[in-house]
């Protein structure tokens, strides 16, 4: 019986590039009605079934051992949103990290998913016949996927796992209406892992993507689509930003940074709240946040919230925050894709790039 354990301990942390898994999974759970406006789509409980395939971490690279051997992989999912004339049903196309929480491989194991994708809803606004879907106005949008599971390996090939789920959709409000939709579910499903007898061997641990200060400097800009009115013109706002990190355990960041954002949407409400601006740069907001990221390789999953302490705007509040990735270069150059928010509320996708400034040298072994 120990023999078997460690068996299945050792194959949970590393698998071979041509090792894959495929996965099925049921979700049941409710539509979170973060405004009043949106009470009267939501009918009931919803329901959903999920497709994944999965590859392992072979240990090539040296953030499969960061990380603690996570997953990749590709999935589909679908919805019954339980309200079929305003709602329909959601269908998402997305790819995903999934992390073990600890380091000791074991049977029983808690894990983090992180999943970025696009959600398809064929039932969406529409001024004439679905005047009351304030949630989704147009056929594609973003899809955000967070699942927290347990996963128990049952035998050698097969394996149950089961957790809470949540997923988000929404197009940022480049197209309005669009409070988006938040879905919280519990999940359980089972995997089978189809393996090659004979392993690939590798001689190198690829270590480009360490991150070689203690501290660096993220400078970046974006910009983000923004409609006002339904059918309306849509307005281009930008973002700049510089955050100082601190780089712990090559895996996880802590920073604090400053951000300006200039948003020609705003100016349309201040006009309609007779808000008198002098110049239009009046409508600059200038604000601070904290800054989190989750890291794996080049790959970094921001969480960021700060408030503004300069804003003629206020009715989104004075608070923001943002989630989305991050892409490092070996030439410290970043490509970025976020999403900016107000609490539960989309206030638009941000594309862009920046630099990293290291600052301080770290002391670290060298990796072969």
């Amino acid at each position: 019986m120990i023999a078997f354990l460690l068996c299945l301990s050792a194959f949970s942390q590393q698998g071979d590039k041509n090792d894959f898994y495929l996965r099925a999974d049921y979700n049941f759970g409710y539509i979170m009605q973060h405004r009043n406006s949106m009470g009267h789509l939501v009918n009931g409980f919803i329901k959903g079934f999920e497709i994944n395939y999965i590859k392992p971490a072979t240990g090539s690279q040296l953030w499969h051992y960061e990380n603690n051997f996570p997953e990749t992989g590709v999935g589909l999912v679908y919805f019954d949103l339980d309200n079929p004339k305003q709602l329909g049903n959601l269908y998402a196309l997305f790819g995903f990290y999934e992390i073990p929480l600890n380091k000791e491989a074991k049977p029983f194991r808690l894990h983090m998913r992180l999943s970025p994708g696009i959600a398809y809803t064929p039932v969406h606004f529409d001024p004439i016949t679905n005047h009351k879907n304030n949630v989704m106005s147009s056929p594609f949008s973003a899809y955000v996927n967070f699942k927290w599971y347990f996963r128990w390996n049952i035998t050698q090939n097969f394996r149950w796992e089961g957790g809470l789920n949540f997923s988000h959709a929404s197009n940022g409000r480049a197209v309005v209406p669009n409070l988006g939709i938040n879905m919280m579910t519990l999940n359980s499903g089972f995997t089978y892992k189809f393996l090659v007898k004979e392993k690939t061997p590798f001689t190198r641990i690829d270590s480009s993507a360490r991150k070689n200060t203690n501290n660096e400097l993220l400078l970046w800009a974006a910009v983000g689509a923004n409609q006002v009115e339904v059918l309306g013109k849509i307005y281009m706002a930008q973002n700049y930003s510089g955050t100082l990190y601190h780089n712990l355990r090559n895996t996880h960041k802590f920073g604090v940074g400053a951000e300006v954002c200039y948003n020609p949407a705003n100016l349309v409400v201040l006009k309609s709240d007779s808000v008198t601006l002098t110049s239009n740069l009046q409508n600059t907001q200038v604000g601070v946040k904290l800054a989190y990221c989750y890291v794996a390789g080049r790959m970094s999953f921001p969480v960021e919230m700060g408030g503004f302490f300069y804003s003629k705007f206020q009715n989104d509040g004075i608070f923001f925050h943002r989630i989305g990735l991050r892409y490092y270069f070996a030439t410290n150059f970043v490509a970025l894709f976020t999403l900016k928010t107000h609490w539960a509320v989309a206030n638009y996708f941000e594309f862009g790039a920046g630099y990293r400034v290291p600052i301080k040298k770290k002391k670290h072994a060298t990796v072969n």
